[in-house]
């Protein structure tokens, strides 16, 4: 009878069996753990994946070189893939100027992409990077913790409506108060870290989680706000001066024809006198006359003058209008007239 044998299970296989269920079970607890991990730090996980992949190109490597951004601020920046470009494109992702400010930045919430306009003007070199810094604090604002966030923006608040930071800010606020009401607090942790110098030592500390020098910042951003302002200050002073000239010139026109008036009803009084043979009369009105004829011969001199300085200032405010045209060109999202 042939002999029937059962393989038994020998040990190394059922080692073998129980191995491969305990790394299956292994498997499936990381599993589960990355599953729960990944859902409460999602967002660092989306970082991991956008900086593995994104490369920066040099011109906004440099920008974050330049705002002396920490390594924070270098992620917050780069996982947005901040973009710098022409007007067309500018358009595209950013709203267009409201006519009472410029746009030549926009964030889209989310961390869905910073978008920069590639300003060219020489006297605006501090414009982008200043820029690009602003748009960034957005993304760091948005990562605040509720508490965080409420203790900032009382700090905030406190600071802004204690101290006169200028119309210029206050404009600024007013501005971003009709575009983006309800988002207050996210525009000024952007403009206070940008554009104001010295602040109290605990949003100082704040700031410091971005940038190594914040002054630099504020620097280039009194830098570029100085190519407008002191041409349209010039502007203002030329129209001054104009509208005193004006006045002046038109004075002296008056009195010129007035008195031009006086000189040939005298000369008309002086003939009459002559061919009357009155010379008494006659010798008595011919110092009035030539007087009369002197002053008005100086009045035409200082007229002249006044309406040379006139055109010599139109002249310079012609030129300083044309900068300051060139500049808002430079920044302008819309088509200029």
């Amino acid at each position: 009878m042939p002999r029937i044998m059962n393989e038994p299970i020998r040990k190394s296989s059922l080692a073998k069996v129980k191995l491969w269920h305990y790394g299956l079970a292994v498997s499936m607890v990381l599993v589960l753990v990355f599953a729960i991990w990944s859902v409460f730090n999602a967002t660092a996980l989306r970082d991991w994946i956008i900086l593995e992949i994104y490369t920066p190109p040099k011109i906004i490597s440099q920008l974050a070189e330049t705002d002396t951004m920490t390594s924070y601020a270098k992620e917050l920046f780069y996982v947005n893939e901040p973009r710098l470009l022409s007007k067309v494109a500018f358009s595209k992702y950013c709203p267009l100027d409201s006519g009472e400010s410029y746009v030549i930045g926009c964030y889209h919430s989310g961390d869905s992409g910073i978008y920069l306009l590639a300003v060219k003007q020489s006297q605006l070199n501090g414009i982008i990077p200043v820029t690009a810094a602003y748009e960034m604090l957005h993304a760091g604002y948005a990562r605040l913790s509720t508490p965080s966030r409420n203790k900032i923006d009382h700090l905030m608040q406190q600071f802004y409506s204690t101290h006169n930071l200028g119309s210029q800010i206050e404009e600024q606020m007013a501005s971003y108060a009709k575009s983006e009401p309800g988002d207050r607090y996210d525009e000024m942790y952007s403009v206070l870290a940008t554009e104001v110098a010295v602040l109290p030592a605990v949003l100082n500390s704040q700031y410091r989680i971005y940038f190594t020098n914040r002054q630099k910042i504020v620097s280039m951003y009194e830098g570029y706000q100085a190519a407008f302002n002191t041409r349209l200050q010039a502007l203002e002073s030329d129209n001054a001066q104009l509208t005193v000239l004006k006045s002046e010139i038109d004075a002296n026109e008056s009195s010129m024809h007035q008195m031009l008036i006086s000189i040939n009803s005298l000369k008309q009084s002086l003939s009459s006198d002559q061919s009357d043979g009155d010379i008494s009369a006659y010798n008595a009105g011919v110092p009035t006359y030539n007087s009369l004829l002197n002053s008005y011969q100086n009045l035409v001199s200082t007229i002249k003058n006044e309406i040379n300085s006139y055109n010599q200032i139109v002249s310079s405010r012609n030129s300083l209008a044309l900068e300051e045209q060139q500049l808002v060109s430079a920044i302008s999202t819309k088509p200029m007239p």
